[in-house]
C-alpha cells in the first residue's frame, strides 16, 4: 500500500482527475472526511464517491454516504463485474480450487479466459477460499496481465478483497487494496490522456 499512498501523495493533478476527499476516502477504504463538500463530485470517469464505493464494494462507506444523502447510480451496486459466467467451467476453476498456478497460466496462454463460474467466483475467489495464498499473491501481482477484474462480485456480493478479509488474510487484503488503488488511478490517468471528461 505504501507505493499507492506515495502515488496519491505525489498526485499534483488530483483536481484534474476529479478526486475529492470523499473519492480518496473510498479508494483508500479509510476514515471519511467531516466536510460533506465533494460528496457528490464526479471524477473524470463520471463516478461520484458513492458510485466508486458501489464498484469497490465498500459496505460501510456505502451506508455512510447513503445516510448523508450522497448521489450514486444504484445499478452500479448490483453490477457483478466484467466477464461471463461459465456454469460448468471446470477447465479453469478446478486448477484454481487446487492452487495450480502453472495449469492456470498454461490454460490462459492457450486462450482460456479466467472467467467466473456459475456462482460468480473468479479463479482468484477460489484461490483465496481454499487458502492458496501464494498462488493468490502471484495472480494479484499480475492482475493486469491476466485480465482479472478485482472488483468482480460473486453471487453473495463478495469481491476478492471481501473474501480475503472474511478469511483473515489481511496482508492479501492490503495487497488487493493497493491493486485497486493503482487500477483506479491508472484508469483515471488514461481518461485524462485521452481527453475524456465525464464529470
Amino acid at each position: 500500500m505504501a507505493r499507492s499512498i506515495a502515488m496519491l501523495d505525489r498526485l499534483e493533478d488530483r483536481a484534474e482527475l476529479g478526486l475529492s476527499d470523499w473519492h480518496l476516502c473510498v479508494l483508500l477504504d479509510d476514515v471519511q472526511p467531516l466536510d460533506p463538500q465533494g460528496m457528490n463530485q464526479r471524477d473524470l470517469a463520471g463516478d461520484t464517491p458513492l458510485d466508486m464505493a458501489y464498484r469497490l464494494n465498500r459496505s460501510c462507506l456505502i451506508d455512510t454516504l447513503e445516510l448523508l444523502g450522497a448521489r450514486g447510480n444504484p445499478q452500479i451496486r448490483g453490477w457483478a463485474g466484467r466477464g461471463s459466467f461459465m456454469p460448468h467451467d471446470k477447465y479453469i476453476h478446478l486448477p484454481a480450487r487446487y492452487g495450480n498456478v502453472k495449469t492456470l497460466q498454461a490454460r490462459y496462454r492457450l486462450g482460456a479466459s479466467l472467467n467466473r463460474d456459475g456462482l460468480g467466483n473468479t479463479p482468484l475467489h477460489w484461490l483465496l477460499v481454499n487458502g492458496h495464498l501464494k498462488a493468490a499473491r502471484y495472480f494479484i501481482d499480475r492482475y493486469v496481465t491476466f485480465g482479472l477484474d478485482l472488483g468482480a462480485k460473486n453471487h453473495q456480493g463478495n469481491t476478492v478483497r471481501n473474501i480475503a478479509l472474511l478469511n483473515g488474510h489481511h496482508a492479501l487484503a492490503q495487497q488487493l487494496l493497493t491493486a485497486e488503488i493503482d487500477n483506479c488511478i491508472r484508469a483515471l490517468r488514461l481518461w485524462r490522456e485521452m481527453g475524456l471528461n465525464h464529470a
